[in-house]
């Protein structure tokens, strides 16, 4: 496994820390690259925001700032996210990154295609974990 910058390599071992297995926490450190613009966004910057989140009223947000919920670190984000993911009833492990992606869209979670939003996972995957 190679990671290429030191960010998402702190996003990776804090997912392994909330419980998801090996694989899956590299699936979600892709969708989390490509959802931060590889962790440069304004959101991911300002908000702690790793996932994109809009504010709806997340579990561990303090509030929203630049239209997104804003965090007060990434472990915060990631906390909700873990929370997230259970209340939807994803599984511990999904079989490949398509599969991953697939059952992100058929709970709504993003609003691109899902061509788009998985070859843009896709990117980050290959780039991150040599895929």
């Amino acid at each position: 496994m190679t990671i290429i910058n030191d960010t998402g390599k702190d996003v990776y071992l804090r997912l392994i820390e909330a419980g998801f297995t090996p694989i899956t926490a590299q699936y979600i450190t892709a969708q989390a690259a490509h959802e931060t613009a590889n962790f440069t966004s304004q959101v991911f910057r300002e908000n702690n925001n790793i996932f994109g989140y809009k504010y709806v009223g997340q579990w561990r947000a303090k509030g929203e700032k630049n239209g997104h919920a804003d965090y007060k670190s990434i472990e915060e984000s990631i906390q909700d996210y873990s929370y997230y993911y259970r209340m939807a009833g994803y599984p511990k492990v999904f079989f490949s990154l398509t599969d991953f992606v697939t059952s992100l869209k058929r709970n709504k979670y993003f609003e691109a295609s899902l061509t788009e939003y998985l070859n843009g996972v896709k990117h980050f995957y290959n780039l991150y974990f040599g895929g």
